[in-house]
């Protein structure tokens, strides 16, 4: 992105107090400042610089992101967020998916959720490769990763590394997640 022709960066949020009020080039690690400092004022930062899109790559789950997203779009700022939830909303949060939708219209903006999964290759590709088939029998969408080359937060989060005992619990008990997004991806498939 930064060296993507008519792609400019023109404010940074962050939570995380280490990197509140750092240079978002000494953050990423570049060998020089891009002349943008990491705030934890959202509204601040879209009311300053007024961009026209916001990436928002904050939390999995729609009920935790709404009240970002809400903030963004009354702004009239167009979001694309990798909020897995977000990819098809109504199957798990049917009332802020539609309030989202509202407030969306409202302010002209568009919410776009998105990611390579969910919202690549397990839904969108198949739906636009089945497109012209006039039946359908079967699809097979199969998602294999070595987890154990990702980071270890998403290892945890997906249950990394645990007995099919420990996993099975931790599912039931919500404390990790496996693959959000894959119940998003399955509707999308069956909407289309």
């Amino acid at each position: 992105c930064l060296e993507k022709r008519g792609v400019e960066i023109v404010g940074a949020i962050d939570v995380a107090k280490a990197k509140i009020d750092r240079d978002l080039g000494e953050v990423l690690g570049l060998q020089r400042k891009l002349g943008i400092t990491i705030s934890k004022d959202l509204d601040a930062v879209a009311s300053k610089t007024k961009p026209d899109i916001t990436v928002h790559t904050t939390s999995s789950y729609l009920k935790d992101t709404y009240p970002q997203i809400a903030s963004i779009a009354k702004q009239g700022v167009n979001i694309v967020s990798t909020c897995e939830e977000l990819s098809y909303p109504y199957l798990t949060e049917p009332k802020l998916a539609k309030q989202l939708d509202t407030l969306a219209k409202k302010h002209n903006v568009t919410v776009l959720g998105t990611g390579i999964n969910p919202g690549f290759l397990m839904d969108t590709l198949v739906i636009t490769l089945t497109a012209p088939c006039q039946k359908i029998e079967k699809i097979e969408a199969v998602r294999n990763m070595n987890a154990g080359t990702r980071r270890l937060p998403f290892q945890k989060k997906i249950g990394a590394g645990l007995t099919v005992q420990e996993f099975t619990r931790k599912i039931k008990n919500k404390e990790i997640t496996g693959h959000v997004g894959l119940e998003q991806s399955i509707a999308m498939i069956a909407a289309a």
